[in-house]
């Protein structure tokens, strides 16, 4: 069943705050497979930022940090501040509170990371060859969630992914799928 936009950022709120890092992560991959079927960037980026956001939460040394619960909670306010947009309809700054959302993500890389490439890159990146082992091509996954075309193909190519027999299934068994996700999202 496809949920709502609202509903997942509502959801990405509250387990961000109840430090849920679990469904946190159950949640993201469910948002990357929901915004492959619908070709939805919002829902993409806010899978992306589930999943960075989930990466930080079990990492020690980010939470144990001084300047972490400042951080946080200025992650919460954009959240809730694009929770409002949403239900407002302002598509834009529901859009511009997800971007600044991203840069405390990037911040906390800065200050208090420990690897070249940002937990939010790879993000985008581990994200996107979800999508791709969703059906999307390569190309279409990185365009999906803003992944480097490059460091996505290199990332599949390190994984056994592509080496993975495909789930077969008829053209009628996919389409009822999607009309079952589709009708539930209705109700």
């Amino acid at each position: 069943m496809i949920k709502s936009l609202s509903y997942d950022l509502g959801e990405t709120l509250r387990l961000f705050k109840e430090r849920n890092t679990q469904e946190m992560r159950g949640l993201s991959n469910r948002l990357i497979k929901e915004a492959s079927i619908e070709n939805n960037l919002g829902k993409a980026e806010l899978g992306v930022i589930s999943y960075a956001l989930h990466k930080i939460e079990t990492k020690d040394h980010i939470i144990n940090h001084q300047n972490w619960p400042r951080i946080k909670n200025e992650i919460v306010q954009h959240l809730s501040e694009a929770m409002e947009a949403i239900e407002s309809g302002d598509d834009n700054a529901f859009m511009q509170r997800l971007k600044e959302t991203i840069q405390h993500i990037e911040e906390v890389d800065m200050e208090m990371g420990r690897f070249v490439q940002g937990i939010y890159e790879k993000a985008k990146v581990k994200q996107a060859s979800l999508a791709y082992s969703y059906g999307l091509s390569i190309s279409q996954a990185a365009e999906l969630t803003g992944a480097n075309k490059k460091e996505l193909q290199s990332y599949i190519g390190f994984t056994t992914m592509h080496d993975e027999e495909s789930e077969v299934k008829t053209i009628e068994e996919r389409v009822k799928e999607l009309r079952e996700m589709t009708e539930g999202g209705l109700k």
